[in-house]
């Protein structure tokens, strides 16, 4: 399990993810950032990967 600091208006807090879940996200944002915003299937498609690998 990894943890990670998170800063929050200025103030620091613990959040702690499993390294799959992490991955999981990167991958999911780096797919919306190929999506147009007007491409709702490109997004979808997103979407579905993170359920699948999540």
């Amino acid at each position: 399990m990894t943890t990670q600091n998170v800063v929050t208006d200025g103030r620091s807090a613990e959040r702690e993810e499993t390294a799959g879940s992490s991955d999981a996200t990167d991958v999911y944002f780096e797919c919306i950032t190929t999506c147009s915003l007007e491409d709702g299937e490109c997004v979808t498609r997103c979407v579905e990967e993170l359920r699948e690998h999540h």
